[in-house]
């Protein structure tokens, strides 16, 4: 059951189950696959930690749950309570690294700062890209106010404010629905057919460009934002699809399928800051031939408008709720559940998408506090055999794509960027 906790005070003996999305992540994560996102903010000024541990542990006040630390039961893993500081580093530039808290009993997100950066990353298992979002304007906002800047009350949660009960349940049961029928099985997708870099490290790229001709672009091709960068995403996988020839292009499979998370807040009335959000997956399939980009476009736009009704949504929370709640599942032994997991995991997952783009939208602040922060972006976590990922964030009109790469090839970003200058975009590439 969801738990609310006084600003300032402790819950003892509190816990919490794992949200029906985080349930399959323990079990789904190595050293690789870290399932670790993060959010970066460059300040108009030198971090002083100091500052930002005061403001950590304001901001942590405020969202206990991100204190919680990962445990292992008999059949589950579960959030318990913990006394320990969420951890401040020094930033390696060595992004989203793997969470060991299952066995060092430490918070599932950290803050890392270097010069004028400040960064939140979050272990999956406690929060998605909208909740930790929540937590690092609260974070922000405590910093600018410890610096004497005058921050507004309003966009975001301020730290003195009391959390709602409803901050920490899991919505994906709250909404579920035992009548509703799954969604059918989809097929696997191809995948890009360049070798992952070893040893094992994420290559970062991130561009910037105006908000308003992207915003314009997409307008006169009758789609949103997110819709024309599937469209140009799944146009540049087509391209290598086609003219990138090696030996791993062997039984290559037809379809290209694109991960895009939805945030459920939007289509069900809830105030959860944990995971809760699903992905809808446009695709095209080359056995019917190449597609123009217009091609493209239309279908993505109108396969997201349909599968984002929260009707088929429905469908989706179903499927993966009702193996939850199976009673087979519910009395397996973890050590067992953790194998079962772990291929569905890559049977249902990994295999069936040839990559993601997730735009966490538009920010704003007003005052001097929209002064204070120069730029926002995200980081989506490493990518398993899709080896590419993309994330988008606006902040004052300022867009800023960052590409996560585990391959030893940058053809698929180059592609992506010539697509945008061709279209009159304006893009130049910034420092990690």
């Amino acid at each position: 059951m969801p738990f609310a906790i006084k600003p300032g005070l402790a819950a003892e003996g509190r816990w919490l189950p794992l949200d029906n999305a985080a349930k399959i992540f323990p079990a789904g994560t190595n050293k690789t696959r870290t399932l670790v996102f993060r959010l970066m903010a460059d300040i108009d000024r030198p971090v002083k930690f100091s500052t930002l541990a005061e403001a950590t542990r304001l901001a942590s006040l405020r969202y206990p749950y991100l204190t919680m630390h990962l445990r292992k039961g008999f059949f589950w893993y579960w959030l318990d309570e913990d006394s320990s500081a969420i951890p401040i580093l020094q930033d390696t530039g060595e992004p989203c690294q793997e969470f060991r808290s299952t066995w060092s009993h430490q918070p599932l997100c950290r803050i890392l700062a270097r010069e004028n950066k400040i960064s939140a990353e979050f272990y999956h298992v406690i929060t998605d890209g909208t909740g930790g979002l929540e937590f690092f304007k609260t974070l922000l906002a405590a910093y600018a106010e410890l610096e004497g800047i005058a921050v507004p009350k309003t966009g975001y949660n301020h730290y003195s404010s009391t959390p709602d009960p409803e901050e920490t349940e899991d919505a994906y049961n709250r909404f579920f629905e035992r009548q509703v029928q799954s969604p059918p099985k989809i097929s696997k997708a191809y995948h890009l057919p360049f070798a992952a870099v070893r040893p094992a490290s994420l290559q970062l790229l991130h561009c910037e460009t105006e908000a308003g001709p992207v915003r314009e672009k997409a307008r006169s091709l009758g789609i949103t934002i997110t819709e024309y960068f599937v469209s140009i995403y799944l146009w540049a996988l087509q391209d290598i699809y086609q003219n990138v020839k090696n030996l791993r292009n062997i039984g290559r499979r037809p379809v290209i399928r694109i991960q895009v998370p939805v945030n459920l807040r939007s289509l069900f009335p809830s105030r959860t800051l944990r995971n809760f959000s699903l992905f809808v997956t446009p695709e095209i399939d080359m056995r019917l031939g190449t597609y123009t980009f217009e091609e493209i476009s239309h279908s993505v736009h109108h396969y997201m408008q349909h599968q984002t009704d929260p009707k088929l949504m429905k469908k989706i929370i179903h499927r993966n709720v009702h193996g939850e709640r199976s009673f087979l599942i519910r009395i397996i032994p973890l050590w067992l559940k953790d194998r079962v997991l772990k291929y569905y995991f890559k049977r249902s997952g990994i295999t069936l998408y040839s990559g993601l783009v997730t735009n966490l939208g538009r920010i704003t602040f007003d005052g001097d506090f929209s002064g204070f922060i120069q730029k926002l972006r995200i980081f989506p976590p490493p990518p398993d055999r899709s080896r590419v990922s993309l994330a988008v964030v606006t902040y004052n009109e300022k867009m800023i794509l960052t590409f996560s790469n585990t391959s030893t090839s940058r053809h698929l970003e180059k592609t992506f960027i010539d697509f945008l200058r061709t279209d009159q975009i304006r893009i130049k590439f910034i420092n990690p």
